[in-house]
């Protein structure tokens, strides 16, 4: 009777055991692959060689919000952008950003919450990502800091906005990704409402909380005249 008790603790410690393999790697790799191959298919359809990245030795010159293009509404389920987070570069590097917050885009990436605001757009482009397993794009976002650079790559643009604040709130709290003006974010009234909205989960390996940080744009600059970033920085 022991021992088959013995055999029957063993398997279930194989069975978690196994478990949290996938979960903490196997999950990591399959969606490190999966958003990589979304990132060399929307390179792809882009104008522009696939090594351009935001990093460059002359400084480029800003442009004024009325020199941009509107992005399309991207379609369901499809990448059309790119985050950079320059604090975060080992895990947020050209990762591709997907129309949607269903596990389909979210194993693959980062999803733009459908109905908040697109880039360099008036309202709260409101993102979500993974802290735990399945690529876990923000499994150090407790590292950010106000000040911090958030960059968002579009066919056309760069948009740089800079964190501001930060909150740590409850899942039912989904105001955090609407349109509306947060006061927390001191944004004068007689200026356009363009802010970006990082969220994942909170603390690690649970899903209890939000961490949510609001950042606001600071500088768009054409595709061919990338913001000056330092590479692949060290947090």
């Amino acid at each position: 009777m022991v021992g088959f008790v013995g055999v029957l603790c063993l398997i279930g410690i194989l069975f978690f055991a196994s478990m949290l393999v996938h979960r903490l790697w196997i999950s990591n790799y399959l969606s490190h692959k999966a958003a990589e191959a979304a990132r060399n298919e929307l390179l792809t359809s882009w104008p522009r060689l696939p090594e351009s990245t935001p990093n460059v030795v002359l400084a480029p010159v800003s442009i004024p919000p009325d020199q941009t293009i509107r992005i399309e509404t991207p379609s369901a389920g499809k990448a059309f952008a790119f985050l950079y987070v320059p604090r975060l570069s080992n895990d947020v590097w050209a990762t591709p950003i997907f129309e949607g917050v269903s596990s389909s885009e979210l194993d693959r990436g980062i999803g733009h919450n459908p109905g908040s605001a697109l880039p360099g757009v008036e309202g709260n482009f409101s993102l979500f990502g993974h802290r735990t397993s399945r690529g876990q794009p923000f499994s150090n976002i407790q590292l950010l800091e106000v000040g911090d650079e958030v960059i968002v790559e579009t066919k056309n643009f760069w948009f740089v906005y800079r964190l501001r604040t930060d909150l740590i709130v409850k899942p039912d709290q989904v105001w955090v990704t609407n349109n509306d003006r947060l006061d927390a974010l001191n944004i004068d009234q007689l200026n356009p409402y363009k802010v970006i909205t990082l969220i994942t989960c909170e603390p690690r390996y649970s899903t209890a909380k939000r961490w949510v940080w609001w950042g606001v744009l600071s500088a768009i600059y054409p595709h061919d005249s990338p913001p000056q970033v330092l590479e692949k920085p060290l947090p």
